[in-house]
This record gives structure tokens, C-alpha cells and sequence, in this order.
């Protein structure tokens, strides 16, 4: 049995507005639709991250092939945190047209590496992890923004 698998990825702002930077990677040199937006061709690896029952979280990451327009574009993306919404889809082996849906993830970019081959994205939850025995964030200036110095915050 043969199987194929694309990848479907767009950047959205914190606030979930579109950016516009939205890409696929199995059509060399063509523009897709899916979901009535249109994606860019662009050779990038996609590795999901999974959770077991502690919240342990297998690290997930997009890389891309670097060049000096995408450290631009992935350095405003990671410096601004957006979410990535990472969609799989089975396609047919021998058209590559998408047949259905197989999963659908949402992560917050936290950072990026890169080299002078490649680029690669670092993938978190865009969201605090809730449960008695999961970590939690660290407040930071860049969650949170400035507190007043007459504030007080306390963690149960």
C-alpha cells in the first residue's frame, strides 16, 4: 500500500489575525487552496510534537531551506511568538490531490536556529498547560507586559 502525506502550514499573530505566510510541501512550484486560502510552495519538514499523560511534550519543529528572505520572514515570526496551524492531509499517490484531513495542530513558535542551509522554527503549546502535576510558564515581560510596581501576583 502506498500512502502520501502534505503538510499545510500558515502563520497567524497572537491575537489569531493573519499574516499572510502561509505555505505547502508537495506541489514543487505551484500555489494551492485549502480551506479557501491560498499557500506558497515551499520545501520545509514538519515533526509534531506529542503529550502523554504527565504533559511531557516531544519537542516539534518546522524547518525550511535558508535564505536571506526566509531569516527575514522567520526571525519576525519567532520574535513575535505567532501560532502555527499545521494541517496534514493523505493525498492520492498519484495526483497529489488531498483525499481528507488526517490532523490539524496549533503550536506557538518560541524560537528559531539557523545555519546556512536551513532554518529551523521551534514549536511550543500556545497555551498554559493546566493539571496538578504539569509545569508552568514563567511570567516574562514579553507574556505578560510591564506590571505596576504597586502589583502583586501570587501562584496557588
Amino acid at each position: 500500500m502506498t500512502i502520501a502525506i502534505g503538510t499545510y502550514v500558515s502563520f497567524l499573530t497572537l491575537a489569531g489575525s493573519e499574516t499572510g505566510y502561509r505555505f505547502q510541501n508537495f506541489h514543487a512550484k505551484e500555489t494551492r487552496t485549502f480551506q479557501g486560502s491560498t499557500y506558497l510552495f515551499a520545501g520545509f519538514g514538519f515533526s509534531g510534537g506529542t503529550l502523554d499523560l504527565a504533559a511531557a511534550n516531544i519537542s516539534a519543529s518546522i524547518v525550511f531551506a535558508a535564505n536571506e528572505l526566509d531569516l527575514n520572514i522567520f526571525k519576525q515570526v519567532a520574535d513575535l511568538r505567532y501560532i502555527a496551524q499545521v494541517n496534514t492531509v493523505w493525498l492520492d499517490p498519484e495526483t497529489l490531490n488531498e483525499t481528507s484531513t488526517f490532523g490539524e495542530e496549533i503550536y506557538q513558535v518560541t524560537g528559531f536556529e539557523h545555519d546556512s542551509s536551513r532554518v529551523q522554527l521551534r514549536l511550543g503549546s500556545p497555551l498554559d498547560a493546566v493539571g496538578a502535576d504539569a509545569p508552568r510558564r514563567t511570567l516574562t515581560q514579553l507574556l505578560v507586559g510591564s506590571l505596576p510596581s504597586t502589583g502583586s501576583i501570587t501562584l496557588n
